[in-house]
């Protein structure tokens, strides 16, 4: 599924729409994978709910990642196309619950909870595809002092304040000296962010080199000259506390400066720690964008880990009959291509299991490849 074209299409492993089936599904996430398998499924004939905690659907793509990269209106008029032509129905602001509550990034916008009993009473299948919500974290001492904040944490209210200011608070950077941690796609959107609302300086700290930082040299080079500092081949190792009246409230970040090692078995060289060589940065605000990581709901009861491991008679169906999972949930943080392959899979292997188990055969499932990669170009 290209990202550049308008709008997205979302249905574009279909035939287009079709006729009624008499079936319905539930998808519980508006994600890449989710909004993959809605389009897919209603190409069925399938009667398809969207549920999601945030006011509008696509997950990170329109609440994480920046408009620059993935223009929030091209999701819309995607999504848009779904409701409209394909029938599919969405129901935002609808926080999926189960025994055990959470309090994840995005709650605050949820209005309503659904209980998953509800939607595996109330359809033929349920589709789990809650991607990745929980930031990682540096597990260093200090990490917990006020003015620590993870990427997620820092870009989620940019992006959210549009639906709804008056529950999100942004965080002030202006004439503060900025240091992000990490250098992703997450890392520059922070340092951007950071840069373009103020902040007196921001160093962007790396332990490799701009030659491994996943965002690509040329993304450091943009950065750089939008007035951004680089720090490379260094590592956090403690977020140094104020003092006085600033007691509780980061003051700086103390450093431990690396050397690359040997490449691994994939080619990409370690950052190996110079214990005697330490370097402190001053810092009003430290931001750890590292990424994030799945930490779907229900996943002991629905037995996940036997899921990733294949421990299961049906492709990404989970230990309760009919409901299946897809996208980060299953696999753990990937790019948009591999969570919209994931719902796919699950998509069609869901079509197939409820197919087999109107004729009473659902025993007859032969473990193919339910879509594969070639399909998709």
């Amino acid at each position: 599924m290209p990202i550049s074209g308008t709008p997205m299409n979302f249905a574009f492993a279909g035939a287009g729409p079709a006729r009624g089936n008499g079936r319905s599904v539930a998808i519980i996430g508006a994600g890449p994978s989710g909004l993959a398998a809605a389009g897919f499924l209603s190409c069925l004939g399938y009667q398809v709910d969207v549920y999601d905690k945030l006011p509008k659907p696509g997950g990170l793509m329109v609440f994480g990642i920046p408009a620059e990269r993935i223009p929030a209106e091209r999701i819309a008029q995607g999504v848009a196309t779904l409701a409209n032509r394909y029938g599919v129905r969405f129901h935002p602001g609808t926080k999926v619950c189960d025994r055990r509550q959470t309090d994840d990034t995005g709650d605050e916008l949820s209005t309503r909870c659904i209980d998953l009993d509800e939607l595996v009473r109330g359809h033929d299948a349920v589709m789990l595809c809650t991607g990745s919500w929980k930031p990682r974290t540096l597990n260093i001492p200090g990490e917990d002092l006020r003015g620590v904040y993870t990427g997620l944490a820092f870009l989620f209210p940019i992006r959210a304040a549009q639906y709804d200011k008056s529950r999100m608070r942004e965080i002030d950077v202006a004439n503060k000296n900025v240091v992000v941690v990490g250098a992703g796609f997450s890392a520059i959107d922070v340092a951007h962010g950071a840069l373009g609302q103020g902040a007196a300086r921001v160093s962007l700290v790396y332990r490799r080199t701009r030659r491994e930082a996943p965002c690509g040299s040329h993304e450091i080079e943009q950065f750089e000259a939008a007035g951004g500092h680089w720090l490379e081949l260094v590592t956090p190792i403690r977020v140094l506390d104020g003092e006085g009246e600033n007691l509780g409230r980061v003051a700086g970040i103390e450093c431990i400066q690396c050397h690359l090692g040997e490449p691994d078995e994939d080619g990409r060289r370690s950052a190996v720690p110079d214990s005697c060589a330490k370097v402190v940065l001053p810092a009003d605000i430290v931001v750890t964008a590292i990424g994030e990581t799945a930490a779907p709901p229900f996943a002991e009861r629905l037995g996940l880990e036997s899921v990733r491991k294949n421990e299961i008679h049906w492709l990404q169906m989970t230990k309760l009959d009919g409901v299946f999972v897809a996208g980060d949930a299953l696999t753990g943080p990937s790019k948009i291509g591999k969570a919209v392959y994931s719902g796919l899979r699950a998509a069609q292997s869901l079509s197939r299991w409820l197919t087999l188990r109107a004729m009473s055969r659902e025993l007859e499932y032969r473990e193919d490849a339910p879509i594969s990669r070639e399909d998709l170009r």
